[in-house]
């Protein structure tokens, strides 16, 4: 059996999928398939986090500065920065909360 990230959560329409891979204290890895035209209001991270996509491209607003992300991609995020995602077509990324 052959398994990927990008198989393990499907788009759903209109939504943002996520799902859990696994938690072990405080640390968090999550799957999340953007459907297109989805956003993230901008948020703050709660701790270090490390965003990276999987698949697709994705705007990514990181402390007021936009950026387009696409598969392999990654930013590392200090805890409080502030940050936003929204989704010109559909992406899946993987978050890393540490």
């Amino acid at each position: 059996m052959n398994m990927t990230l990008t198989s393990q959560v499907d788009y759903q329409e209109g939504q943002i999928a996520k799902k859990l891979l696994t938690t072990y204290n405080d640390s968090v890895i999550l799957l999340m398939a953007f459907d297109k035209g989805m956003k993230l209001d901008t948020h703050a991270a709660p701790s270090v986090a490390m965003v990276q996509v999987l698949e697709g491209t994705c705007h990514f607003t990181y402390v007021g500065e936009e950026r387009v992300m696409k598969k392999g991609d990654f930013i590392l995020m200090e805890p409080g920065a502030l940050h936003s995602l929204r989704a010109e077509e559909r992406f899946k990324v993987m978050l890393v909360k540490l």
